[in-house]
């Protein structure tokens, strides 16, 4: 008997636990992991640096009801977003990325991953046996399911777990969006990202726009380096 938000962090500990290294094992299991409503348009976001804690910035992933459409995809959506994180922030969807999903757990035989940045309707043969039985045997939220009146029904996933929302899909993960690797404006796209410096006791975050995924720059105020905030 799971609500949503402990089962995202259920299923992270299950990801997590494939890694062996206590630091990178910390860095993951310290970002802020929430359940959220979202816009609508997204299933997940990461947002580098956004959560400050004893004087220290880590990501904050939000999982999106709104986008909400089976638990198997909440937990792909989990995982998928626990690998930016692991991946860094100039990564988008590109290889570095896909790599750690599958460190994580997420992909498949035969593909690149199986994990893309334009969203997918995950399924068990997504994720790696080892982490398989054990996102299977959460079974499902127990807190309810979101609703926000859209037009459609819910369905068993077939040969899986959960049920599908058969209205429409939640859209694409932001963080593929003007990157390289990304899909949801193309490959090479020229957009804009948004990077902030985390600012100190004198001076709050300065941001800035660049067209540059691999922005390496620091604030000449709080001498800290600039950290990707999304496209």
């Amino acid at each position: 008997m799971l609500t949503h938000e402990e089962f995202c962090h259920a299923i992270r500990r299950l990801a997590v636990g494939r890694i062996h290294e206590e630091v990178t094992t910390n860095l993951l299991l310290g970002a802020k992991l929430t359940y959220g409503v979202g816009s609508g348009s997204y299933r997940g976001m990461c947002h580098y640096g956004a959560w400050h804690a004893a004087g220290q910035s880590t990501a904050l992933i939000e999982i999106a009801a709104t986008g909400e459409e089976s638990a198997i995809q909440l937990a792909g959506t989990t995982i998928h977003e626990t690998a930016h994180v692991l991946a860094g922030p100039s990564a988008g969807h590109g290889a570095e990325w896909k790599a750690a999903c599958r460190r994580l757990g997420l992909g498949g035989p035969g593909r690149d991953g199986l994990a893309l940045a334009e969203g997918q309707d995950y399924l068990p043969v997504h994720f790696a046996s080892d982490i398989l039985p054990g996102i299977m045997g959460l079974g499902e939220p127990s807190d309810g399911l979101p609703q926000f009146g859209r037009r459609g029904a819910w369905a068993p996933v077939v040969g899986g777990h959960g049920r599908l929302w058969t209205g429409g899909t939640g859209g694409a993960c932001p963080m593929g969006r003007g990157v390289r690797g990304g899909k949801s404006f193309g490959p090479g796209s020229g957009r804009l990202r948004l990077w902030e410096c985390p600012g100190d006791e004198t001076h709050k975050p300065v941001k800035v726009r660049v067209a540059s995924d691999d922005f390496k720059a620091t604030c000449d105020r709080c001498g800290k380096p600039f950290a990707y905030m999304g496209a």
